[in-house]
């Protein structure tokens, strides 16, 4: 895969956009936290990334990831899809703006002449990748029976009792 660069300043004020597909396998730092084997059909990340000029005073980018990653379910350790639908703003700049810490909304990034599309991907799905990822609830069906909440204790001798009846 050819790597995407942009100077990202020049890309946020002619306010261009760029919509492509990322392969996960390619990706060596999220491929290291993913359950990736070779029968899987093709991983890919959809991601949108559209400069902005003026939105907020200074030049930006939008990103927009759309992602579905192969990974661990770690209640009951099954292999589970984990889905991102993320939306990023960043401010294009020397300098972090004054104002930057009062809004959460908002990242910065440096100016750059030659950025990487797909680092800036992976970054913010590492970051958004949970700790310990486990099946949501539509899916808890998937890791029920293994279970247990809290105070209920499975009894050890339940196995024993229903074998002395069977012998009875």
């Amino acid at each position: 895969m050819k790597t995407l660069t942009i100077n990202n300043l020049e890309f946020a004020q002619s306010a261009q956009s760029v919509t492509g597909v990322l392969d996960i396998v390619e990706m060596d730092r999220l491929a290291d936290v993913l359950l990736i084997h070779e029968a899987m059909p093709e991983l890919n990340i959809q991601f949108t990334l559209a400069g902005h000029n003026k939105k907020y005073s200074l030049p930006s980018l939008h990103l927009s990831i759309d992602a579905h990653l192969p990974t661990t379910c770690q209640r009951c350790l099954n292999a589970m899809s984990l889905s991102l639908k993320l939306e990023f703003d960043y401010l294009i700049t020397d300098n972090e703006p004054a104002e930057f810490d009062e809004n959460d909304d908002l990242d910065w990034l440096e100016i750059s002449p030659a950025m990487s599309v797909s680092a800036l991907v992976e970054d913010e799905l590492l970051i958004a990748f949970p700790i310990a990822p486990t099946h949501s609830s539509e899916q808890q069906g998937e890791c029920k029976q293994h279970i247990t909440h809290s105070g209920e204790k499975p009894n050890p001798f339940a196995a024993l009792k229903d074998l002395m009846k069977k012998s009875s």
